[in-house]
């Protein structure tokens, strides 16, 4: 793949998630009205390469990132990459969010999120001002890599 091709890819990435509100996995690319038809007609090892530049971009999301929710989000992911990587995957079908091992994925996931909120917003409870928009603002980051994130029987 070439660098111009590269960056076209990553500002494709950039752009979707900017207009959905998530960063978008490759079956959404494959079925983008206007760029499906460059994804579809790629072969398994660049399909695989696809995958490879959006996980890239995920890890340096979570490292460009600074402000106090996101170094909490980043701590999820590094107290167990597994969960992440898993649950992230688990979100990206529709027909995912009812079979069980979605269900049991984001209890555990719901269970860190909730713990990091608590640590986000431990301090805050005293005050009315700004608690809504730190936690709504948290909850964005956990959105925009797990879309399908509140989604649950």
């Amino acid at each position: 793949m070439t660098e111009s091709e590269l960056q076209q890819i990553q500002s494709i990435i950039t752009n979707l998630e900017e207009k959905r509100w998530h960063i978008p996995y490759l079956s959404e690319l494959e079925n983008h009205e206007v760029f499906w038809p460059v994804f579809k007609s790629l072969s398994e090892e660049e399909k695989s390469n696809i995958k490879k530049i959006i996980d890239e971009y995920i890890v340096s999301k979570l490292d460009w990132m600074k402000t106090k929710w996101w170094l909490l989000f980043k701590r999820f992911y590094e107290i167990d990459p597994d969960l992440f990587w898993k649950f992230r995957d688990l979100n990206e079908k529709e027909e995912n969010v009812e079979n069980s091992e979605f269900q049991e994925t984001w209890k555990k996931v719901e269970q860190e999120i909730f713990k990091l909120e608590g640590i986000l917003t431990e301090r805050m409870f005293k005050q009315e001002k700004g608690l809504d928009k730190v936690v709504w603002s948290f909850y964005n980051i956990v959105y925009s890599f797990f879309p399908r994130y509140g989604r649950i029987e």
